[in-house]
């Protein structure tokens, strides 16, 4: 072949090649890290072994730069991460020197590996910054904590660790910087953005007069802002970007992303009720109210604007009280109108549920401002649900780590489960007294996944990999025999095809490319032959089996099993909620509210997103996700009644009142039964919530509206309230449903929670809604 076709023929291999690369690593995200980590161990080591002939510091050196840089996900903006190198290089040196003093005792370090295994674990309750470099840690310990008992030579050992730990941290800054993971805050003001424009062409529509007409569904808008909405779910946000940590930032961006997402929901609810489907012809009394409604939604769409702007960091934080003078502007001139005999039932569902969109942007405004750092209102005047705005770091950390000390956290399951397997690794380790004993547990920690199915689902890979590096790791060995300087030579090249295979050809190439790595590297430490692939080809297998042993016998179902139990119990609580909001809107006493509602569903929402990384098993599985919201709306919607009606006197009508309490006993009732049937394994019985509709709507009980206008007010709410619960209850059933998996929830128009309301009475019958 002619030097010109050999020279284009290289051309279209590496064109296909850089074309591969850009089509799997967008921005050669991969391939840079794989850069930034090879340079700084491979600096590290070289300059420890050749230039100062220290073997230990060396090693120390090189797994210093692997730890946090392959083994660990260390995110957020440069400055973030600096820190987070640096706080994990004084926590590696802690672990360094227990892992040096306890490698004298096979018990003792198996012991140390234990507490260590579930403190570094558990940890990741703090965020994905925590959790991000727990691998990394992990490994700090191990690496020390195998024979010889050598604590003469821990200061090589914290020198070189200090070294690699450094290196990466230049290189991270220096080298192909990461780019910085989406700022959620920026996600939740563009859904913010979308829902100010849906609010802004509802506000459009309702002043025009015509809320049936085309311009007013604004179909584009509310897709937009539904769209926005679903981005910010805890289980679509990537695991590395979750403002999951205790602090106040990350608190307020969660409850923010909550806040906009409910006001986006309560939108599309407004523009149901406002724009009914049977209204051919709107009656009077909801057109007088539009002047009003659109004013409330303006104001609205002001607030959003304002939150926009505060988190793009283009405008000031809005106030605290932005919307209190519209809204209640609004809810008086609703006042007037019962107390004036106007007939409820054709305006009020749909004031009272733009009123709940208002609602939830006092909310929002108050997390922004806890999110940007602006001054809050004192304690005294600040929600319950928002006492962390007022909490030390000390608080906050002591309250998140007390949440999750519960049999029914993934954080506490998995840190029992990878501590259980460490140790138990290590003790085979040590009893078989296996070369390079850390392997094993290397094996172990990387291999181990939250439920047996995906433990078992990676072995084969895993194993398969192992063997194939073994087998090109004992031909390098061999052929290369002691020559240190071809080892030397290939190990950058193998380091940067290792830690870049791994993300984008999966973990058999991984572990076929570290395999060879740790072979080339150890062949620079010590004389090392073809024994020394075979010895990593054991330690892998049986480091893996520990795991998928341990695994099997420590909450083997992971996620998977446990997403079925906080949604049965998180159901039962909300029964709970039921029945003390009846009574909290009746003025009957009752229970106080319960927090054991807000705490099961922040366990659902954790338990839902790893829930989603792991395999599902055959055949439809059941939409938890309907469920989770269904928890959600339950909480939302038991405090929205809460804070809309304070303060106010018993109702006046004792019937009523009675049979709102029972009709929520009977709702409750139903939700404890769709708990104890979904706890059993099984979905709720069919039809429950159809009956339960059907029962309530025959209800006829009258409310004479104009003597006590206030209190006619709760009392639609009410009403509305419990029909909503029933909804949302046959919501359920067909998400559980197995012969309804594959099909849509069904959907109804938020103004069918309002079939069958209480007669109303000026002195005459109402008319039915």
């Amino acid at each position: 072949m002619r030097p010109a076709e050999e020279g284009r023929g290289t051309e279209r291999h590496v064109g296909k090649l850089r074309a591969w690369l850009h089509r799997h690593d967008p921005g050669l995200v991969v391939v840079h890290r794989a850069l930034r980590v090879t340079a700084a161990a491979c600096v590290g080591f070289y300059l420890c072994r050749y230039a100062l002939g220290a073997a230990e510091t060396a090693v120390y050196a090189l797994f210093g730069a692997i730890a946090l840089g392959a083994l660990s996900e260390v995110t957020g903006e440069p400055g973030q991460r600096t820190r987070t190198y640096l706080a994990a290089l004084l926590v590696g040196l802690v672990l360094v020197s227990l892992g040096t003093m306890l490698a004298a005792s096979t018990w003792a370090a198996a012991a140390g590996m234990l507490v260590v295994g579930f403190a570094v674990t558990y940890a990741g309750v703090g965020g994905p910054r925590v959790a991000g470099v727990a691998n990394g840690l992990q490994l700090f310990y191990v690496l020390p904590c195998f024979p010889p008992f050598a604590p003469g030579s821990l200061d090589d050992r914290l020198i070189g660790l200090t070294v690699g730990v450094l290196l990466l941290a230049v290189a991270d800054r220096l080298l192909w910087p990461a780019p910085a993971p989406p700022d959620v805050a920026l996600r939740v003001a563009h859904a913010a953005g979308a829902a100010a424009a849906y609010a802004r062409a509802l506000q459009a529509a309702t002043a025009a007069g015509d809320p049936t007409g085309p311009a007013f569904r604004c179909t584009d808008l509310r897709a937009e802002a539904g769209h926005a909405a679903d981005a910010l779910r805890l289980s679509n946000l990537a695991a590395t970007g979750r403002p999951t940590g205790p602090s106040v930032h990350d608190r307020s961006v969660t409850r923010a992303a909550a806040s906009v997402r409910m006001a986006i929901a309560r939108l599309g609810t407004s523009a149901d009720r406002l724009g009914r489907r049977d209204a051919v012809e709107p009656e009077a009394a909801t057109l007088e109210m539009l002047p009003e409604t659109a004013r409330l939604l303006g104001a609205d769409a002001d607030a959003l604007e304002a939150v926009r702007d505060a988190l793009r960091r283009t405008g000031p934080p809005p106030a605290p009280d932005v919307v209190d003078r519209p809204l209640r502007s609004y809810v008086e001139h609703g006042t007037r109108r019962l107390a004036a005999g106007v007939d409820p039932e054709p305006w009020l569902p749909a004031a009272l549920a733009v009123v709940a969109v208002t609602e939830a942007l006092r909310t929002l405004v108050l997390a922004v401002r806890g999110t940007v750092g602006a001054s809050v209102p004192p304690q005294a005047d600040t929600p319950d649900d928002f006492w962390f705005l007022h909490a030390s770091s000390r608080k906050l950390w002591s309250e998140r780590l007390r949440a999750h000390l519960t049999p029914r956290s993934v954080y506490l399951q998995n840190a029992v489960r990878l501590a259980l397997g460490l140790a138990a690794a290590r003790l085979v380790a040590g009893a078989f007294d296996l070369s390079h004993g850390f392997w094993v547990l290397l094996a172990t920690l990387s291999l181990m996944r939250t439920s047996a199915v995906a433990s078992r689902a990676v072995l084969v890979r895993a194993f398969s990999g192992t063997v194939a590096g073994a087998v090109a790791a004992g031909l390098v060995l061999t052929f290369a025999g002691s020559d240190t300087t071809v080892y030397a030579w290939v190990t950058p090249l193998l380091m940067i095809v290792a830690f870049a295979a791994g993300p984008l050809l999966g973990l058999a190439a991984a572990q076929a490319g570290f395999t060879l790595v740790v072979a080339v590297v150890f062949a620079q430490v010590a004389p090392a032959t073809w024994q020394l692939a075979a010895d990593r080809l054991l330690d892998v297998v049986v480091g893996g089996l520990i795991g998928a042993v341990i695994g099997a016998a420590v909450w083997p179902r992971g996620g998977s099993g446990e997403v079925r139990r906080v949604a049965a119990e998180a159901l039962d609580a909300g029964a709970d909620e039921i029945v003390a909001t009846a009574f909290f809107l009746t003025r009957a006493g009752g229970a106080p509210p319960s927090t054991a509602l807000v705490q099961l569903s922040v366990m659902f929402d954790h338990t839902y997103a790893q829930y989603r990384t792991e395999p599902g098993g055959p055949g439809p599985a059941p939409d938890w996700l309907v469920v989770l919201a269904v928890v959600h709306r339950i909480g939302d919607r038991a405090q929205t009644m809460r804070l809309r009606h304070p303060e106010a006197d018993q109702l006046p009508w004792p019937d009523f009142a009675s049979r709102l309490r029972a009709d929520a006993a009977d709702v409750a009732e139903a939700y404890r039964r769709a708990a104890a049937t979904i706890a059993a394994g099984r979905p709720p019985p069919a039809g429950v919530a159809a009956q339960l509709r059907e029962r309530i709507a025959a209800q006829h009980l009258t409310v004479t509206y104009t003597d006590s206008p206030a209190e006619a007010l709760r009392a639609f709410d009410g009403w509305g309230w419990i029909h909503a619960l029933v909804d949302e209850l046959e919501r359920i059933e067909h998400a559980l449903s197995p012969m309804a998996r594959s099909n849509a929830v069904p959907q109804r128009t938020a103004g069918s929670s309002w079939r069958g309301t209480p007669r109303t009475s000026t002195g005459r019958p109402g008319r039915r809604a």
